[in-house]
């Protein structure tokens, strides 16, 4: 059993959704903070639901607009015999066509369906119902007992309900009729073990109200304290112990493995099961390891799996195309699956987990690049702040290093799937060319700088005498006396190898001019020729990226007007909206 299609109508934040799930029986939903993967896995746990009792109120209608109706639609296809009987769902198809259309009844070819719907009008009594594509309307009545054989096993904050003998509980599944027996047995127990104790003050008490209800005509009793026969009726009041403690005093971690546990052992029929944010409460091995076991699960055919994380750790860990991902643009939800023919998404997600996970991604070419947007954005986060503005991360914005070459793929791939990308890259490789057309092509904003320029040749190339003093003072921080005045007297072989070579005199007194300087200290910054990516390199680490950007900011006088200011203002704009502003601090 599988579901093939969820359709969302007027349903807390979502205005509209239709999710067709690939043909897996493992999912896995991603997205940033109030993208509505909670909203998606309630909607098909309430379709699907055994309970009588389910509850609504104007704040489950989108923006508490009752006018229209809650529509919830799940359709249910890999059918069992059973299902497929006459007496169960067998006269009541519709039909999934190999181009996952639907019909109204299966045709030769297509797949015969259940689809099952959950409407709520402003009266918020709730209706569940089998109706057929294109007759929504007149849909036959769908009972709770209809909707156990379907299976839905639900693992979420309450996962207490699994570790109890309760209504509809995976051990009451598992166990049958003996949880009601072992009650009534306890019931009796308790009654006689209160009848048998000597308790002196309920007595006392029972006989006191004995002798009031005979003076006032009630009659003549001979109370006494007892146990109520009905008291604890249900089983319920069983629950899993380790020894004579009760598992709900455990930590939550264990309580949700015991949970997810025991309702695979009650997931016998292709049931349906659905975690949502399954990293809740898991130290990380714990993940790895549930993870692993809930994957091998249902690749042996056992019905299907439908998670949610927020955890880049529970991403790396699976196949790319385990995972669909969820956007929400006003009350609009799209939820895109990671197709098998985009090339290196595997590597992608592996390499950067965290940009799957949020709305919008800042990718730096390499290590240096990434470095400074760390910096920047730390530093326009403090200024926002101070105008009460939010903070990328407030807005679900992630940056990273985009690991050299790759960058530009990666962007793609982002953009692809649906996250805003924002690629910031230098120019003095055209090999990368090609890929950032592409990048751009698919919607990619791309940040770069002048034809021909490094990073650090941006940085470098508009620098006047003391500026550049300031940088080699940075280098030699950062690289040591020796390798900066090693990689300076390279390139300006009439300075003296001593740390003289490192001052503005040293340059005059040589004969050299500032353009030439400034060109021989941008080379030595990339590390020579030919040696962009070695450890000669002064900012090929994140940390000394970031003291670039800080090196940067220092001098936003000088740069704001500069090719590299204006770039690095396109950027801001780019990670914080169009809410940006005139006249900022830095």
């Amino acid at each position: 059993m599988q579901i093939r299609r969820v359709t969302v109508s007027n349903f807390r934040g979502i205005r509209e959704a239709e999710w067709r799930l690939p043909a897996q029986r493992f999912l896995c939903l991603v997205g940033p903070g109030d993208s509505t993967k909670t909203t998606l896995l309630d909607a098909i746990a309430l379709v699907l639901t055994t309970r009588f009792n389910v509850t609504f109120s104007d704040a489950d209608f989108y923006q508490c607009d009752t006018s229209r109706p809650i529509i919830l639609r799940v359709l249910i296809g890999d059918l069992s015999d059973d299902l497929l009987a006459d007496t169960a769902f067998g006269m009541n198809l519709t039909g999934l066509t190999a181009s996952w259309e639907l019909e109204h009844d299966p045709l030769p070819g297509s797949e015969p369906c259940v689809l099952l719907q959950l409407s709520v009008d402003q009266d918020l009594e709730p209706t569940w119902s089998v109706v057929r594509h294109g007759e929504y309307e007149d849909g036959l009545p769908l009972t709770g007992g209809r909707r156990r054989s379907l299976g839905l096993f639900r693992v979420d904050e309450r996962v207490d309900t699994h570790l109890r003998w309760g209504r509809g509980s995976a051990l009451t599944r598992i166990t049958n009729d003996g949880a009601s027996e072992a009650v009534t047995v306890a019931q009796r127990a308790s009654r006689n073990a209160v009848f048998d104790q000597s308790l002196p003050a309920l007595e006392a008490a029972a006989k006191q109200v004995s002798e009031a209800a005979g003076a006032i005509g009630g009659g003549q009793f001979d109370l006494r304290p007892g146990w109520d026969p009905v008291a604890s009726a249900s089983p319920s009041a069983l629950l899993l112990h380790e020894g004579n403690v009760p598992l709900t005093n455990a930590g939550l971690g264990t309580r949700r493995l015991t949970s997810i546990a025991a309702q695979e052992q009650a997931a016998v029929k292709g049931d349906i099961l659905l975690i949502d944010e399954i990293e809740h409460g898991l130290d990380p091995h714990r993940l790895l390891h549930v993870l692993h076991q809930i994957k091998q699960r249902s690749a042996a055919g056992r019905g299907q799996v439908i998670i949610s994380t927020h955890s880049p750790l529970a991403v790396q860990a699976m196949d790319a195309t385990d995972i669909c991902v969820v956007q929400n643009d006003a009350g609009k939800t799209e939820i895109r699956p990671v197709p098998a023919d985009i090339a290196g998404t595997q590597g992608a997600l592996r390499a950067c987990p965290s940009a799957i996970l949020a709305r919008k991604v800042v990718v730096g070419e390499g290590k240096t690049e990434a470095g400074i947007i760390r910096h920047l954005i730390r530093a326009w986060n403090d200024e926002r702040a101070r105008h009460g503005k939010p903070s990328h991360a407030a807005l679900g914005v992630a940056f990273l290093d985009g690991g050299g070459n790759p960058a530009a793929a990666r962007a793609t791939i982002f953009q692809n799937l649906g996250i805003q990308a924002v690629l910031l890259v230098d120019r003095d490789d055209p090999s990368v060319d090609g890929p950032i057309a592409l990048a751009e092509k698919a919607g990619v904003e791309v940040i770069r700088w002048q034809l021909g320029k490094s990073t650090e040749a941006e940085a470098i190339h508009t620098l006047d005498e003391p500026s550049l003093v300031a940088l080699l003072e940075l280098a030699l921080e950062l690289k040591g006396s020796d390798a900066v005045v090693d990689h300076i007297t390279t390139a300006l072989p009439r300075l003296p190898k001593t740390d003289v070579s490192l001052t503005s005199v040293a340059w005059s007194d040589a004969g050299y001019t500032l353009e030439e300087v400034r060109a021989a200290i941008a080379k030595a910054a990339g590390g020579g020729d030919g040696k962009k990516a070695s450890d000669k390199a002064w900012f090929k680490r994140e940390d000394a990226g970031e003291r670039l950007g800080e090196f940067i900011l220092q001098r936003w006088s000088h740069y704001e007007d500069q090719h590299l200011g204006g770039e690095l203002t396109k950027l801001r704009s780019h990670v914080y909206g169009d809410e940006e502003q005139q006249g900022s601090d830095v």
